[in-house]
């Protein structure tokens, strides 16, 4: 595996000019993936995971979104390369699975004419050679009869379908790297794993770097190298996957952990949930921004945010008592009542 990141995020912000103000939805995130490597960013819904993959496609409206720190990609700021750079970019070195895939493809078009079109973007083929290209991509997927799918119109294939045809669009140009943002979460069981079988295998085919996004710890689990926790708009725990669930260090992560269901776990038992609420990004807290919900906060947390530090190699966490929590020291206390 190359000793370079294909990207580099260092201490991204991203703010957003609103009715109600400045609202910063990422707040100091960095991480990195090499080539042939699969990181995972996980969190709950509105933790800052998608925005984060927008700002590294540059999809945001820059009319009322600002940015803070470098995404480097391939030695280059894509935070201060110019709009005909970036679609120079977009789709043949950086590519995304979206997680609608009826908002993403086209319903007036079929989808061989939506990936010739991708590959003709950015490339000089003839049409004869783009046709070839789309039906040997898409063959590659596991689909089906590809040659009468690439006639056919999103609103005529599967979900699962529709998915893998999506995955065909991003990977036609073989970029170096590949966003996946949530890309089987409206997919049935078996379906699901075939999307992530085939990703594997892509991103072993290419020697590609992914960022899956993901809420589902199960398939950080099952997919990843390395995952990094995010909680409003932060990252706050960043490892191996092994590293992770041998010894999860956040409260947070440990809570995600307890909250997956085992074979082990009782039908009837109710699920473990991490108590109290997020709170709004118009009102992030001081210091911890996850000390209302944890049981171990202490007067510190409260009044002082700590930093994402190393803990062991490789491991990083943003946690006042991490080590306390990891060796079961640490007294546990209820959330906040104003915040449950």
């Amino acid at each position: 595996m190359s000793a370079s990141p294909i990207i580099d995020v260092r201490n991204l912000r991203t703010h957003f000019h609103t009715e109600k103000g400045r609202v910063t939805a990422v707040d100091d995130v960095s991480f990195h993936v090499k080539r042939n490597e699969i990181l995972g960013v996980v969190g709950e819904s509105g933790c800052g995971k998608s925005v984060t993959s927008e700002a590294i496609m540059q999809l945001l409206n820059t009319d009322i979104t600002d940015f803070e720190g470098e995404i480097i990609f391939n030695g280059e700021n894509l935070l201060a390369v110019g709009e005909n750079r970036l679609s120079q970019i977009r789709g043949k070195e950086i590519s995304m699975i979206f997680q609608d895939t009826t908002s993403s493809l086209n319903p007036i078009y079929t989808v061989g004419d939506q990936i010739i079109e991708a590959l003709q973007t950015h490339g000089r083929h003839s049409h004869k050679e783009a046709a070839a290209a789309a039906l040997k991509v898409v063959s590659a997927t596991g689909i089906p009869s590809p040659e009468k799918r690439l006639k056919e119109y999103p609103h005529e294939l599967s979900g699962g379908m529709r998915q893998r045809i999506m995955i065909a669009m991003a990977l036609v140009c073989e970029p170096k790297l590949l966003i996946a943002d949530e890309p089987t979460t409206a997919l049935d069981v078996t379906t699901q794993a075939q999307i992530l079988d085939l990703i594997i295998q892509m991103k072993n085919n290419l020697d590609m770097g992914v960022i899956f996004i993901t809420h589902d710890m199960g398939v950080v689990a099952e997919v990843c190298d390395r995952v990094a926790v995010m909680y409003l708009g932060q990252v706050i725990e960043n490892s191996t996957v092994e590293s992770l669930f041998e010894a999860p260090l956040h409260p947070y992560t440990r809570g995600l952990m307890q909250a997956m269901p085992t074979i082990d776990s009782d039908p009837q038992a109710d699920l473990y949930t991490i108590k109290g609420k997020v709170p709004s990004l118009f009102d992030v807290p001081d210091g911890c921004r996850f000390a209302a919900r944890c049981p171990y906060r202490t007067d510190k947390c409260v009044s002082q945010a700590p930093t994402l530090d190393a803990a062991t190699e490789g491991h990083k966490v943003r946690c006042w008592h991490w080590k306390a929590v990891a060796d079961g020291t640490a007294s546990e206390k209820e959330p906040d009542a104003e915040n449950v």
